[in-house]
């Protein structure tokens, strides 16, 4: 399993996908965590936007990147998986790629917990170590907190407008929004609990924002100044 997935991300990614225990400078890299309605997405796209055009380059391997559900559509053939096994996991605007990965493969093998979390553990660390990446989900910020080039982001809510945000993004009814909201904060809080034995804190994060008082761009702009603070560019 472990080696279909580095396979797949040399292929995506390109040969600079370092294989665990290879010694390389590793960053920059930016987290972004988020409650569950505070989507990350569109930020991610705008700072990645922004970068490369700071510094335009032909070679693809070169420029910013962000990790979103589109490595799964691109992913089922490389990793020799079913796609319609994906299908749930794709259609789930509002999942990240950590929480993929693990139904994913969880689908595909009947290996233990562990080996999967490992897994995972092992994949978005060697994202953060390789550089130019934005790395949405939670569990991102623990997994490289240690790499000296990082910015490690969370976007916070009051739950009300996450609920507002989840039925209007989703087009749920308000009341299957906030049971949908509430499950899903559960759901984090469990999975970063189970990569690293304790409940996620905010001794991670280098700094939280209110996502309910910024539009995108301003958020996009703050955490590119931020980021400049930091070196990462």
């Amino acid at each position: 399993m472990e080696n279909r997935l580095f396979e797949y991300m040399n292929k995506r990614f390109g040969a600079d996908f370092i294989p665990s225990g290879t010694i390389k400078a590793a960053g920059p890299v930016i987290t972004i965590s988020r409650q569950t309605g505070c989507g990350a997405r569109g930020i991610a796209w705008s700072i990645c936007e922004e970068l490369n055009k700071r510094k335009p380059s032909d070679n693809d391997e070169s420029k910013w990147k962000f990790i979103s559900r589109e490595i799964l559509q691109e992913s089922a053939g490389q990793l020799n998986l079913d796609p319609s096994a994906l299908k749930h996991v794709i259609d789930d605007k509002d999942r990240g790629i950590m929480d993929q990965i693990v139904e994913a493969l969880s689908t595909h093998s009947h290996k233990s917990d562990q080996k999967i979390l490992k897994t995972v553990h092992d994949v978005i660390r060697q994202f953060g170590n390789n550089g130019k990446v934005i790395i949405i989900g939670r569990g991102g910020a623990s997994i490289c907190r240690d790499i000296k080039l990082s910015l490690h982001v969370k976007l916070v809510a009051p739950e009300e407008w996450r609920i507002e945000e989840i039925a209007r993004r989703l087009d749920f009814s308000k009341s299957y929004a906030t049971e949908y909201v509430k499950k899903r904060d559960v759901e984090r809080e469990l999975l970063v609990t189970k990569l690293f034995g304790k409940k996620p804190d905010s001794s991670s994060y280098d700094v939280e924002m209110n996502r309910s008082r910024f539009t995108e761009k301003d958020l996009a702009e703050a955490i590119i100044q931020l980021a400049r603070i930091k070196g990462l560019i």
